[in-house]
């Protein structure tokens, strides 16, 4: 009895693994919050539909800070309908709400402001920033085209 249950708990967490990694996608952005960063990370969806989702992530912010290189955590979460994003990250040293759009969830274009939490003020004032999403063709990360 032992036996099956523990195979059954196998192919279940292979099935959902699967599932987890067709609504995940690899993000590589630029975003300008005061100072150049470059960040890496991943995104998963929740919903699959054009007219509202939820994508959520933890990234790896990269950026030079008195001529050494700083590598900063951070988690996201973005609300998606009808193309249009509303959001916010947080990372050590800042809050950062934001509003954009989306094309089809493989680009994000966005702008925001940053507060910082933190007694060393590395990121803080307005901030844009364009992001790249990566996913296999046939992911469910992408919003699918439609036509009339």
């Amino acid at each position: 009895m032992k036996k099956y249950f523990i195979l059954s708990l196998i192919f279940s967490s292979v099935f959902l693994q699967a599932q987890l990694l067709e609504k995940t996608a690899l993000n590589i952005s630029y975003r300008y919050t005061g100072r150049n960063v470059l960040q890496a990370g991943l995104e998963y969806r929740i919903g699959e539909t054009y007219d509202g989702s939820i994508i959520v992530g933890p990234s790896l912010l990269y950026t030079r800070v008195n001529q050494s290189d700083k590598f900063i955590p951070e988690v996201n979460i973005n609300f998606l309908r009808f193309g249009m994003m509303f959001g916010a990250s947080a990372n050590p040293y800042s809050l950062e709400p934001r509003i954009g759009f989306s094309l089809f969830n493989a680009i994000f274009l966005n702008t925001g402001y940053a507060f910082p939490i933190h007694k060393e003020k590395y990121f803080k004032g307005v901030t844009f920033g364009v992001q790249f999403n990566i996913a296999p063709k046939d992911s469910k990360f992408y919003d699918k085209m439609k036509l009339m």
